[in-house]
Order: C-alpha cells, then structure tokens, then sequence
C-alpha cells in the first residue's frame, strides 16, 4: 500500500466531509446522497454502512455543528473577566464571523428553514440546541445582574440570529456593524435600567 493512500481518509470520513459542505453551501434538500457520494469519491454503499438513511447523516453533522459551538462559545469568553464581559465577547465573535466573506450563516438555522414541521427530527434538535443558546446568555445576563436576565438573553439571542438571517441582503461587513451596535444598546440599557434613575 502506498503511503497516500494510507493517508486517504477513510469513506465514512470523506463522506462526512463532503456532506457538510454541500449541505451548508447549497442547502440538504438540494443535496442528493448520489453527490454526496461522488464528491466524497465512495460508493453508496460505504454510506449507508456508516449512516442508515440521509437523516441520519444530516443528524450527526448538526450534532457537530452544536458541538462545535459550545467549543467555540467556551473559547470566545474564556479571555473575559465578568459575566457582562462574556456577553459583550460573545457578540464580538459573532460579528468577526459575518465579517468572513466565505461566512455562509449559522448551519442550524439554515437546516431549520428547510424542515418547517416541528415534529421533524431536524427542526427539534436545530429547537434544542437554540435553547441551549438562550439558556447560556440568560445565565450570563444573570451573573452579569441584569434586571431581567431571561428578557435580555433572548434580546441578544433574537439580535445573533437575526444578523445571521440578514447575510444574504445585508452583506456580512453591514450585519456585523449592525449587531454590534444594536447589542450595545441593548446592553447599556439594561446597565441603566439596573443602576436606577440618577439622585
């Protein structure tokens, strides 16, 4: 055997690989397992011994993708000193990555807008993990002692995916100047509405 193709990554590997990126670049729907097969050079086969049906696969790349976040989350706050710190981190993150001109947007939103039935599998796991979203900013709004940590988690989080929402007519340079002033507001509000009048 020679040692590039010891170093070929395996099927289910390239598979999963070419899957993602179709996925995210053209849409699930869009994509048919025969491309997925052709880009990831394996057969049919060597899918479905890995991944029993296309839903499947479509589930263990967002469970990646939610993965991936929570990493990308814990990385994006780890430098901050305070809870408000954190929040403020998180929002810059965020707007870095509409910054990117190959930033496509969030990938569990965009699978959620082809899976509209609540009951899908793919709409509920895209519902979970977006909660957990909002559970963690509202935890940080509530270390942070703002008045109303579950009202200014959701703000924040309504703002994140908003800005992802608006990539495709907005442009990622204008959707990030836009988060970062809209959450800034939104943050100096709630220290005001915290502090309390002036004596």
């Amino acid at each position: 055997m020679s040692s590039a193709t010891a170093e070929r990554p395996k099927a289910a590997q390239r598979i999963h690989s070419a899957a993602k990126d179709l996925f995210h670049r053209q849409g699930i729907r869009a994509t048919g397992i025969e491309e997925v097969c052709r880009v990831a050079e394996a057969t049919k086969m060597s899918l479905y011994r890995t991944y029993p049906s296309k839903d499947a696969l479509v589930a263990a790349i967002l469970d990646e993708d939610a993965a991936a976040y929570d990493a990308w989350f814990a990385e994006a706050t780890a430098a901050a000193a305070t809870p408000a710190e954190k929040l403020r981190a998180v929002i810059s993150a965020v707007a870095d990555k509409l910054d990117r001109p190959d930033y496509c947007g969030c990938p569990l939103l965009l699978a959620q807008a082809e899976f509209r039935d609540p009951g899908h599998p793919t709409f509920r796991l895209v519902a979970t993990h977006k909660a957990h979203i909002r559970d963690q900013l509202a935890g940080l709004a509530r270390e942070a002692g703002a008045a109303d940590p579950v009202l200014l988690g959701d703000m924040l989080a309504m703002l994140i995916d908003g800005a992802w929402c608006s990539l495709p007519y907005m442009g990622g340079p204008q959707a990030a100047a836009v988060l970062r002033q809209s959450a800034a507001a939104v943050l100096e509000q709630d220290r005001r509405r915290l502090e309390g009048p002036e004596a």
